[in-house]
């Protein structure tokens, strides 16, 4: 019985501290406002000491997902949600695909406390990785898996990347958080930012498989990450 009084109070707190973090946080980012920040995001990724590793394997990379700021809230059950984009890559010609909008979200049971905003950068290294994201949903652990990227000013002579995981995550964090995961997060489609963007309703895999990215922010992020993959 004390046990599910517990339970009760921090499902509670949790719901509390949402409520709060709703209030006090902007209204949903529009996907202009998606594209500059991740291009923020991906510059100060850049221009970490441990870089070098980033950039060699972005150079590789099958696609890119972005998620310039996940607000992570947690009292013993937690929960995120953020916004981003992705972007796929045709290795064959070196064209890029996109941008595809979607959502982060999970919700978790276990040692954790705090609030936290992260920014999240999910670099996709096979094809199997990046069919997962031209679904309407994918389960990061599940249907491919991922692992957290690797560092240092230069790849590894045994780095496996190019052997096992589909996915490599590299975060950068804002606040106190203990016991933060983006193992089994879910990223769904945003249908109404796809629609914003394109002017119609197209879904990721339509966006991804046939829409040459050439919007002008888009382009200037392209460069950035040719930039970093040199």
């Amino acid at each position: 019985m004390q046990s599910k009084i517990i339970k009760y109070i921090l499902v509670l707190l949790v719901f509390l501290l949402f409520t709060n973090l709703l209030q006090a946080a902007p209204a949903t980012a529009t996907p202009a406002e998606i594209i500059d920040e991740s291009i923020e995001i991906l510059k100060e990724m850049s221009e970490s000491e441990d870089s070098g590793a980033f950039g060699a394997l972005l150079k590789e990379a099958e696609g890119v997902a972005i998620f310039p700021s996940i607000i992570k809230v947690g009292v013993g059950i937690g929960g995120q949600l953020g916004e981003g984009m992705i972007l796929r890559k045709d290795n064959k010609t070196g064209v890029w695909y996109g941008p595809a909008f979607a959502e982060i979200k999970s919700i978790s049971v276990g040692p954790q406390v705090g609030i936290q905003s992260v920014a999240l950068i999910l670099v996709i290294t096979n094809e199997r990785g990046m069919e997962g994201f031209m679904e309407d949903n994918l389960t990061l652990g599940a249907s491919a898996s991922i692992a957290v990227g690797p560092v240092g000013r230069s790849l590894s002579a045994d780095t496996d990347y190019k052997l096992k995981a589909s996915i490599y995550s590299y975060s950068i964090s804002k606040g106190a958080y203990l016991g933060a995961s983006f193992q089994g997060s879910t990223i769904e489609e945003d249908e109404k930012a796809n629609e914003l963007f394109y002017g119609e309703a197209l879904s990721n895999r339509t966006i991804l498989e046939n829409r040459v990215a050439v919007n002008p922010a888009v382009l200037d992020l392209l460069r950035l990450i040719k930039e970093i993959s040199k």
